[in-house]
């Protein structure tokens, strides 16, 4: 809703204990491809109002900003079951189900049917990104932090990897990270200029010097 239209008379407080999907349980994979959930014409009828999402590529998020992960990505003219909202009147964020998913979408990418008065706010639990290093090509990981130090393996291209620590708090010029390797999970150090950062969720990387 564009909430300065409508008037609440009753604003309820929800707490989130289930979840229509164990995403929100799940370590977020950054390689992996996100479902994209539909709702039939039927699942919005008989209700007071829904929402339309009115852009292509929209992430379904675990949160109420961009800095939770996503668990879905939903097309253009997609209907969505409003089942709360995150209390704000400018730019809210809508927490939905389509397909058997919920989470949340901002205000600014969809459009409102109908009549949303009385929508709960609905408490947050969501999932705060991890950061993770795309590495465009395959890149030699090292287990100290020097090119001269031992080879664990090369990982593979075009993909991400999680950050769990770097060098420097500012302009590292190197980032540990977790890679599978031979089958096994292995830690190591990768030259920065290797990859390219993605840390939206604004997690504080430890600094570490070895």
């Amino acid at each position: 809703m564009r909430l300065s239209r409508f008037f609440f008379s009753v604003v309820l407080t929800v707490s989130l204990f289930a979840f229509g999907t164990a995403a929100f349980a799940q370590e977020y994979d950054p390689n992996a491809e996100l479902p994209r959930p539909v709702n039939p014409a039927s699942a919005i009828e008989g209700l007071s109002g829904y929402l339309i999402v009115n852009t292509d590529n929209l992430f379904l998020r675990t949160g109420d900003r961009a800095r939770y992960s996503p668990i879905a990505i939903l097309d253009g003219g997609t209907r969505l079951i409003v089942r709360g909202y995150n209390g704000r009147e400018e730019r809210p964020w809508w927490y939905v189900e389509v397909g058997g998913y919920k989470g949340w979408v901002t205000d600014e990418f969809v459009v409102v049917r109908g009549d949303l008065r009385g929508t709960p706010i609905t408490d947050v639990d969501g999932t705060i990104l991890s950061p993770a290093l795309y590495i465009g090509y395959a890149a030699p990981i090292y287990d100290i932090l020097s090119p001269a130090g031992e080879v664990i393996c090369s990982v593979a291209g075009n993909r991400f990897y999680q950050v769990v620590a770097q060098n420097f708090s500012a302009d590292p010029t190197y980032f540990k990270i977790r890679a599978t390797c031979g089958g096994a999970t292995v830690e190591g150090w990768v030259q920065a200029i290797r990859g390219i950062l993605r840390n939206s969720g604004g997690v504080t990387i430890p600094v570490l010097e070895s």
